[in-house]
């Protein structure tokens, strides 16, 4: 009986009291910050179904047909999808990091700055990852140096009802200060996100096991006890009736002796 009470404490006991996953029950919405505008027909990679936005900036030209704005080009937001459930947790996150200089292995050289977990007003967990992109690029062609790319690259892990949608935001790292603040906020405006509550701790089975179990051992010893009174009782009843029996014999006794000191 009590290992029984221990067993099912231990697989219920973290699930009922610890946070709960919660579906959206809607569709992912990403809004970036103002000024980003979408990019019709943009192919990310492999990712044709991703969503595309660049700063308008991109847009402006000069008299003489030159960008207004070179770096605008490089200040882009792409929003992509995986059916995967990716965990947000820190510790999942951190594991997700090691991989990061493989991924963009032939794109940059990845240098990591930070990674986190966000939790939004509605509860809902959001993962963070941040770090510098630079490249080389060679323009050995038309005779001059090589120029140093610097990029930093700011990704937001939304759950969602369908998997996760993955935010990569992009910018000139010397404009990190003015974009970083602007995407982040995003965290919180996005609509659709689901929540996505963590394993339980593998202590918290241990604990709820042991509580189980004393819970089973105070159960069992008072069931105990409730069974015992009618044992004792019947003892009782069998003592009270034998007293009767020799008082009444006693009394008898007397009349007895009483008699014959009378005759």
């Amino acid at each position: 009986m009590c290992v029984l009470i221990a067993v099912m404490a231990a697989i219920l006991g973290p699930r009922v009291v610890g946070p709960r996953s919660h579906a959206a029950n809607a569709e992912f919405v990403y809004e970036p910050p103002e000024g980003f505008v979408p990019v019709k027909g943009a192919k990310v990679g492999e990712a044709e179904d991703a969503q595309v936005w660049v700063h308008e900036a991109a847009d402006k030209r000069n008299f003489d047909g030159s960008l207004a704005d070179r770096k605008a080009l490089s200040t882009r937001i792409i929003l992509s999808h995986s059916t995967k459930e990716m965990s947000v947790e820190e510790r999942d996150l951190a594991k997700l990091v090691e991989e990061m200089p493989k991924a963009f292995e032939g794109v940059c050289t990845w240098i990591h700055r930070r990674h986190e977990m966000r939790t939004r007003a509605d509860g809902a967990r959001v993962g963070v990852i941040e770090g510098d992109c630079d490249r080389e690029v060679d323009l050995s062609a038309i005779g001059l140096p090589s120029q140093p790319v610097k990029t930093r690259k700011l990704q937001l892990m939304f759950p969602d009802d369908r998997g996760t949608s993955i935010v990569t935001a992009s910018y000139p790292t010397d404009q990190a200060a003015r974009w970083e603040p602007l995407v982040e906020a995003t965290v919180g405006t996005a609509r659709g996100v689901a929540t996505r509550a963590p394993a339980p701790a593998p202590w918290t089975h241990g604990a709820w096991a042991a509580a189980g179990a004393v819970l089973g051992w105070l159960g069992t010893a008072i069931l105990g006890k409730g069974s015992a009174p009618p044992a004792r009782d019947a003892e009782r009843r069998t003592s009270r009736e034998r007293e009767k029996e020799r008082a009444a014999r006693d009394d008898e006794d007397e009349r007895d002796d009483e008699e014959d000191e009378e005759t």
